[in-house]
């Protein structure tokens, strides 16, 4: 008798989780430089409001880096980690099109 639920796979002994978490790691570490690089940017369109997103993204790239290493080592989702990340990255996108704009 076949079982009718496939295995549950393991997680791969090879060099692609060490890539993926390097990755990971690669998106944080650009995270944080676009969250520092748009408080100093967008501080004077934006005032407070641009110093208070630029915060959100350090902490979120911060959450990145931790996420990457937990994942890594547990083989675990991360889908709402990377789903605030995107928001947050878009938001970034925003505030410099609004700088760009007003410029």
């Amino acid at each position: 008798m076949t079982d009718a639920w496939p295995t549950r796979h393991e997680g791969d002994a090879g060099l692609q989780p060490h890539r993926t978490q390097l990755a990971w790691r690669r998106t944080s570490l650009a995270l944080l430089g676009a969250s520092i690089a748009s408080v100093k940017v967008l501080e004077p369109v934006l005032g407070p409001g641009a110093i208070a997103l630029g915060m959100v993204g350090i902490v979120l790239a911060g959450a990145l880096a931790w996420g990457s290493y937990r994942r890594a080592s547990q083989q675990i989702a991360g889908a709402r980690l990377v789903t605030a990340c995107a928001v947050v990255t878009a938001l970034l996108g925003l505030g410099a099109l609004v700088f760009a704009i007003g410029r």
